[in-house]
């Protein structure tokens, strides 16, 4: 039995990743303007306080992985080849609304690299040819702005990608978890995933979690797939999401969004929607590349597995690209997409194999990955 699936359209609707990732520094959102001295003052002292909390707490969880948590975190990735040889990481965390009540939180991300036990040693100032020069110059005893006596401010640990976030968790629909989505971008490598949830507004509850980050490597020259994402949505945006948006935003790439089901859980009534990227195809001189991608369903039983259906080959070639294409650009990737109606299938688990045929090379790769219907 052969799927009918919408082709071509997913594919140009500029699933493309090309993303300038600023990482690795602590960064945070503060209003000003109108607010009195005073008042700016104690909201940057506990803004510091939090900052400070946030960072013990993960300085803990490296010297000790946690046993336990006031606020339970489980993180889904996903993982897109980006530009300047970083790959992007868009994480969705999942949070038990039993745990936290809606309020004011902060959220604190770091990547460590794998085995690291303690706090990285802070970065060494770079030094200011300006300030270097002024500090030859003769003193002014009437210069009353610093105390030349004060000791430098410490300088902030280094790691591959570290953010803070003081955000409002806004209420889930009934019967849903909370769902907080951030992007990372790291190089390829293995590394130590550090999330850590405070509830402001509960005096003091905290979530921590510490798990593996495996950060998969697209620049080897063989035949590899993104993440197989699955979406409910895919949204046209009037305009690209601002750089210092993106983390917030981890699945909008120019003026698309995905709505990225982080359950794979869909009804009958949905639409699966099923995008990946596709690197290192076989290109000629003439910058010519010829794919195939061919979509198998298998329902899953307690018994196993049994084949439902699969969908026609789907051609992926200088063709079906955007106008401009080009394969032999760094940051290009191969987009692939299938929109496929899901009336037909019945309710239960499924296991979607994909497989991809090189046909200049006759190389093959296959991918699978799972998801549910129900009514």
């Amino acid at each position: 039995m052969l799927l009918a699936c919408r082709r071509g359209g997913l594919v140009r609707a500029g699933f493309a990743v090309a993303l300038s990732l600023v990482c690795g520094t602590l960064v945070f959102a503060q209003k000003k303007g109108d607010q009195k001295p005073d008042a700016a003052t104690s909201q940057q002292q506990a803004q510091n306080q939090e900052i400070s909390t946030v960072m013990q707490a993960a300085d803990a969880a490296m010297a000790t992985p946690p046993a336990s948590s006031d606020i339970p975190i489980q993180v889904q990735t996903d993982f897109l080849k980006a530009m300047q040889g970083r790959i992007w990481v868009p994480l969705t965390l999942t949070i038990d609304p039993t745990k936290v009540q809606p309020g004011p939180v902060t959220l604190y991300v770091r990547v460590a690299p794998r085995g690291m036990a303690t706090p990285a040693p802070p970065t060494a100032p770079v030094p200011d040819p300006a300030a270097a020069k002024d500090s030859k110059k003769k003193p002014d005893k009437n210069d009353k702005s610093k105390d030349k006596n004060a000791a430098p401010a410490p300088a902030a640990p280094s790691y591959p990608y570290e953010d803070v976030t003081f955000m409002e968790l806004k209420p889930p629909a009934a019967g849903m978890p909370f769902r907080i989505q951030r992007g990372i971008g790291v190089p390829s490598g293995s590394y130590d995933l550090y999330v850590v949830l405070h509830d402001r507004a509960s005096g003091g509850k905290l979530g921590v979690l510490r798990q593996p980050l495996e950060v998969p490597n697209y620049s080897t020259g063989e035949l590899m797939t993104s993440s197989i994402i699955l979406a409910q949505h895919v949204n046209q945006l009037t305009a690209p999401v601002p750089t210092d948006q993106q983390s917030e935003h981890p699945y909008a790439f120019g003026q698309t969004e995905i709505e990225a089901s982080s359950d794979r859980k869909f009804k009958k009534s949905d639409e699966l929607i099923v995008l990946f990227q596709i690197y290192n195809a076989n290109v000629t001189a003439e910058k010519k590349f010829s794919l195939e991608a061919t979509y198998t369903f298998y329902k899953q039983d307690a018994g196993g597995e049994k084949r439902f259906n699969s969908t026609e080959p789907q051609p992926l070639n200088n063709d079906t690209m955007p106008p401009g294409f080009d394969p032999t650009s760094g940051s290009s990737s191969i987009q692939a997409g299938q929109g496929i109606p899901l009336q037909s299938f019945g309710d239960g688990n499924y296991r979607l194999e994909i497989k991809i045929t090189d046909k200049q090379n006759g190389k093959v790769l296959t991918q699978s990955t799972t998801f549910t219907v129900a009514p």
